[in-house]
């Protein structure tokens, strides 16, 4: 297809080219501005060319929002109103701001990388200068327009990202998406001590890590990042990481991830990772206990659980275990921890798991070490919870008379409560109760009690039919 392009363009004459180009930039106004800046500039190369002023394309951003009219907002939508649409703040930026996302996707589809990026750091940089004041008597954006703005910014990134990360480009071009964006960096470099905002790399690592894909940009980026000593910060190492994977520099890969593993948990996985790969097993148990000394986190914990050598590196693997099994309640998980524990060291992991979040999880553990007094104790001190009915399973068979005591005082707490609702949960319960063979009797004589209520309660009849109890 390109070389019948060649053919056919250099076989066509000048007249009905020069045609075609003048249709071509009446129809775009990008182009036509384009077109002004290639016939204006000294350079004969269209990618160091750009028709988006980012300064002026970020202050008519600002202007608009700096315009928002809280009086508008009586009018649209009405003060009263408002208190029915949260979505009010979001929805006037959106109006504002789509505009310009679309603009800059529609660079990219027209392989305008340069510009589609400028026209998303002009979006960018209203992150990284103090927001205008805007009158909010209606409190559309509450006391926080910054945070309504930033959501805006994060979002426009992640639509351009999502647009160019399916996208090839030239050496040339990526070196020159990193000098806009390190030239823009230093103009707010040079206003830090003025002021609180500052270009972060580490919002583009995404992008910088779909644009890079070979050695002399990975050079390039790397050499930019040393000279502005973008390498000290926490955030950016992600994207160090990625250079540092292209050019196979261990040595770069394993100082970087070790200075900051601490401080970022992505990095803490890869560089987890990497020593798996590289087979350290001693470094890999090194970083592993300082990350546990931080934070018992369930990742750094399955990693080690899945990938540690657990007969050398016992004590740590029982540790693992056990971070993972409180933060993801895993069953299986405890089931190889037993291995490892005494009856006494397993009721006493068992006693100190918070059973708040997961009331269940414990319940099972309880079960499984046949601890049916511990389970009663807690029924009894929740008899009057909602998942009853769960609690006491595992004590059926083994307590039956004062389940069914407990059983049967909850359901005169709902039945004297009323209503269809604890009606049907009273009849559910009794249900279960059928489960207990020697409380047959027992259990139909309450039934029919309950039947008999007096005054009748045609609900209650209805619901102990549908469980099947009459």
């Amino acid at each position: 297809m390109e070389k019948d392009f060649k053919n056919i363009y250099n076989e066509i004459e000048k007249s009905k080219k020069l045609d075609f180009l003048e249709q071509l930039l009446l129809k775009d106004s990008d182009l036509r501005q384009q077109f002004i800046e290639f016939a204006t500039n000294k350079s004969s190369s269209l990618d160091a060319i750009t028709a988006v002023k980012i300064d002026e394309l970020r202050d008519e951003i600002w202007e608009k929002i700096s315009l928002i009219d809280d009086e508008d907002f009586e009018s649209s939508c009405g003060y009263y109103n408002y208190y029915d649409n949260d979505d009010i703040g979001d929805e006037i930026l959106e109006a504002i701001f789509d505009p310009y996302v679309d603009r800059a996707l529609k660079f990219v589809d027209k392989g305008n990388y340069l510009d589609a990026f400028r026209t998303i750091l002009a979006i960018y940089e209203l992150s990284v200068v103090e927001a205008p004041d805007i009158e909010d008597n209606y409190y559309v954006f509450g006391e926080d327009i910054e945070h309504y703005i930033e959501e805006f910014v994060l979002s426009s990134i992640a639509s351009f990202n999502s647009k160019m990360e399916q996208k090839v480009l030239s050496i040339e071009v990526v070196n020159l998406l990193i000098d806009i964006f390190f030239e823009r960096y230093k103009i707010y470099l040079d206003k830090n001590d003025k002021s609180e905002y500052f270009y972060n790399i580490s919002n583009f690592n995404y992008f910088f890590e779909s644009i890079i894909d070979n050695i002399e940009n990975a050079k390039y980026l790397l050499k930019k990042i040393e000279y502005y000593k973008v390498d000290d910060y926490t955030d950016n190492s992600n994207i160090i990481l990625h250079c540092a994977d292209i050019l196979e520099d261990r040595e770069l890969y394993i100082e970087v991830a070790n200075k900051f593993f601490i401080y970022n948990k992505e990095v803490a996985l890869k560089l987890q990772k990497r020593y798996k790969e590289l087979g350290m097993q001693d470094e890999l148990a090194r970083v592993s206990k300082v990350l546990f000394e931080k934070e018992d986190n369930a990742d750094y914990a399955l990693f080690v659980i899945e990938n540690i050598d657990k007969e050398r590196y016992e004590e740590l693997y029982i540790i693992a275990l056990q971070i993972y099994i409180e933060a993801k309640h895993s069953f299986e998980h405890y089931k190889l921890l037993r291995e490892y524990f005494d009856e006494d060291e397993r009721l006493k992991f068992i006693e100190d798991f918070d059973y708040r979040y997961d009331e269940l999880f414990y319940i099972k553990l309880l079960e499984i070490e046949k601890q049916y007094k511990k389970i009663l104790k807690f029924v009894e001190k929740n008899r009057d919870s909602y998942r009853l009915k769960e609690f006491i399973k595992p004590i059926l068979s083994v307590y039956p008379d004062k389940v069914f005591e407990i059983v049967k005082a909850k359901c005169n707490k709902l039945v004297k409560s009323r209503g269809r609702y604890s009606y049907a949960e009273a009849s559910e319960l009794l249900q279960f109760m059928l489960n207990i063979p020697q409380k047959k009797e027992e259990l139909k004589s309450y039934v029919y009690e309950l039947y008999n209520h007096q005054p009748r309660l045609p609900a209650l009849r209805d619901e102990l039919g549908k469980a099947g109890l009459l």
